[in-house]
């Protein structure tokens, strides 16, 4: 019965870390994907919308907006324009 119970406490336990390590590894993540928008340090991406740009890492669009890629209608592939957005909307959908 104690051998129950303690094994129990330990799958709970467990759950419990896992889960607290699935968050801390999501928001460490999730930082690190903002970092990269915002800093646009080797950015290999210009996206334009409205009366400017930004740019952005491909890896960053394939993981958060894959749609924005799949529509290219320029020569070059580094840039894209986007002409249903607007850059505030653009960089806050993108975050």
């Amino acid at each position: 019965m104690i051998n129950t119970e303690a094994a129990r406490d330990f799958q709970a336990k467990e759950r419990k870390y896992k889960e607290q390590l699935r968050r801390c590894l999501s928001s460490a993540l999730s930082a690190d994907l903002n970092r990269l928008l915002q800093e646009e340090l080797e950015a290999d991406v210009s996206l334009y919308a409205g009366s400017g740009s930004v740019r952005a890492h491909r890896a960053v669009l394939l993981a958060r907006a894959p749609h924005i890629l799949h529509g290219q209608t320029h020569k070059d592939p580094i840039i894209i324009h986007l002409p249903g957005y607007d850059l505030p909307t653009l960089k806050d959908f993108l975050r």
